[in-house]
């Protein structure tokens, strides 16, 4: 079975609308009461951070953004006044209107990284992504003189532009043999070539590559996708190739970048990438901001999803073609993503990994209605990767995970994943919680009494901070707190953020929204609600960690019937910390 070109249409039709409805509930709200609720923040740039390249933002105490999170930075005009409040507008018309003055459209995105200091009632925080070009207009012709632009962060803008791109594709090319796979293909299906990666693997991917138009790599939770990526981009780069890297995100094409692999290139200056930020110049020298996304010999392009897509349509109609056009992150592409960006090189390569993240879907229910295959255009690399055996590979050795852990996460991989982690038996930190952790960097598991008999869901909460609190005051460790919910991860982050302004080594965050991290520890929160088993967010969320994760949940987890048979097995196999845990949380 395929999808009918019509109802492909339909279905990106039907997302671009999702995202705008979803959009006008938070843009025709007016500015104060976003403000109100926390949605909108009024602040000033307060200086450069010129050895990072950082900015520093000030805000009044208990205004602030989130940290590590991504937001629309915005700077008001001459007109704006000096409290927010005053502003009677919603914060569409503040965005698109000009006769009041209030916004000038200059605007960048950004990311919050930690508090800077706190004093006197203000709070200054470090944001990170900065457009490199805007900030240092605005360092010579503000900060330099002791002006501090005043801005307003809000919520990213919705990914409309990159879905009518997909759209059009889908539209100008009905007959694109990507598009036309067959949806019935499943898992039983599926047999991957296994690639003992603990040794050096790159001129055996390129023989493959050259031996095929496209060829899929699906690597599992550390198995070095991001290495493997930099060391045949080097390759080809040495032949005088054009090389594209594409990936959804800016923070997965900067893994790549700083990868060994890239130390050559970046050296000879034949690496670019699209919208250079003021922290990526300082951090990276050598690499160039692109002007133009255009395959050129011996140099290498790194471009989001979004910014390729932009360029797609140009580069078909003037015949320009990449010699090698790899795709990361693939987990989060669409089936006309991969279309589309196959349509403009020789040689294509996909790596990502299908039992991860998937492309954000809103309202899917309603997409089934288009057509009852719709997930097959949704998870375009399970469904390339299940029509294509004979180019399918998959790396079998993670460095990430010890062997306690890979023994569990390899049971979404056909039990073909091993440990080759360093620090396999050697997991070792300073902590009163150390009992709640797994002694070789496995999985533990709480499960707690579904009547919640003497705790509340504050209590949780509060014991979650406690517990990261106490691991990054004795260890210097990475640690990632995580739920599939946002009011429940933005409990936890409420109750950590009145222990400490500290975030430099931690993340809270929901699961969607991180693929691609590595930390040392991992806490993850299921409340049971819904979605909680789903095995591609299940497995992300339990990959994360290279010293131990913690599953903090209710005992109906066991009863539960919408998990698979190796989410189950997994649940069933961790080590039980229960009775410890309830001993602490009561305390």
């Amino acid at each position: 079975m395929i999808i009918p070109n019509n109802k492909h249409i339909q279905f990106y039709k039907h997302q671009i609308k999702a995202q705008e409805d979803k959009w006008k509930e938070y843009a025709n709200t007016e500015m104060h009461i976003l403000i109100q609720e926390k949605k909108i923040f009024y602040g000033e740039i307060w200086g450069v951070q010129n050895n990072q390249g950082n900015v520093i933002l000030r805000f009044k105490s208990g205004q602030v953004p989130r940290m590590k999170e991504m937001y629309f930075l915005g700077v008001f005009g001459a007109k704006a006044p000096d409290n927010l409040m005053d502003i009677k507008l919603t914060y569409e018309k503040f965005r698109s209107s000009k006769e009041h003055g209030y916004y000038t459209g200059i605007n960048t995105e950004i990311s919050t990284v930690n508090y800077w200091k706190v004093e006197n009632g203000w709070s200054y925080i470090i944001i990170s992504g900065f457009d490199l070009a805007l900030i240092t207009k605005i360092d010579n012709v503000a900060l330099k003189h002791n002006k501090h632009p005043k801005i307003v962060i809000a919520k990213k803008d919705p990914p409309i532009d990159y879905l009518l791109n997909l759209k059009e594709f889908v539209v100008k090319h009905p007959k694109n043999s990507i598009l036309k796979l067959n949806l019935e293909v499943n898992e039983d299906h599926w047999n991957p070539i296994n690639i003992d990666n603990s040794a050096e693997i790159t001129k055996k991917i390129i023989r493959l590559i050259d031996s095929n138009n496209v060829t899929v790599i699906q690597g599992p939770p550390g198995t070095g996708k991001s290495y493997l990526a930099a060391e045949i981009c080097d390759h080809y780069n040495k032949n005088g190739d054009s090389v594209c890297v594409t990936a959804l995100t800016n923070k997965a094409l900067i893994e790549v970048i700083l990868k060994d692999g890239l130390i050559r290139a970046l050296k000879q200056g034949i690496v670019y990438k699209t919208n250079l930020t003021s922290d990526e110049n300082k951090r990276i020298p050598n690499l160039k901001n692109a002007d133009e996304l255009s395959p050129k010999q011996g140099e290498l392009l790194l471009a989001t999803y979004y910014k390729l897509s932009q360029h797609q349509v140009r580069l078909i109609s003037e015949s320009k073609r990449f010699d090698l056009l790899i795709i990361e992150e693939a987990s989060q592409a669409f089936l006309a993503t991969i279309a589309m960006f196959s349509d403009i090189a020789t040689k294509v390569l996909i790596i990502g990994d299908h039992k991860q993240i998937t492309p954000i879907v809103l309202n899917q229910d309603q997409a089934l209605e288009i057509f009852p295959k719709i997930d097959g255009i949704i998870n375009g690399l399970l469904t390339y990767s299940f029509n294509n055996n004979d180019v399918s590979y998959r790396l079998t050795k993670t460095r990430r995970l010890t062997s306690s852990a890979a023994k569990l996460t390899g049971l979404f991989y056909n039990n073909s994943l091993k440990s080759i982690s360093d620090i396999d038996g050697k997991t070792n930190f300073k902590s009163k919680f150390r009992n709640l952790f797994h002694p070789n960097g496995g999985i533990t598991i709480a499960k707690l009494p579904d009547s919640k008999n003497g705790f509340s869901d504050k209590d949780i909460y509060e014991f979650i901070a406690i517990i990261t609190t106490d691991i990054l005051k004795n260890n210097n460790k990475q640690i990632a707190v995580l739920s599939p919910y946002i009011d429940t991860e933005s409990s936890i982050y409420e109750a950590y953020s009145s222990m400490s302004h500290n975030f430099k080594n931690i993340t809270i965050s929901t699961i969607q929204k991180i693929q691609g991290l590595t930390s040392d520890f991992t806490i993850v929160y299921l409340p049971l609600r819904g979605h909680d088993l789903q095995d591609n967010l299940f497995n992300v969320a339990t990959s994360r960690a290279k010293q131990g994760t913690l599953i903090i949940t209710y005992n109906n987890i066991t009863f539960s019937k919408r998990a698979s048979i190796e989410t189950m097995t997994f649940i069933n196999s961790c080590k039980d910390v229960s009775k410890e845990f309830l001993i602490e949380l009561i305390k």
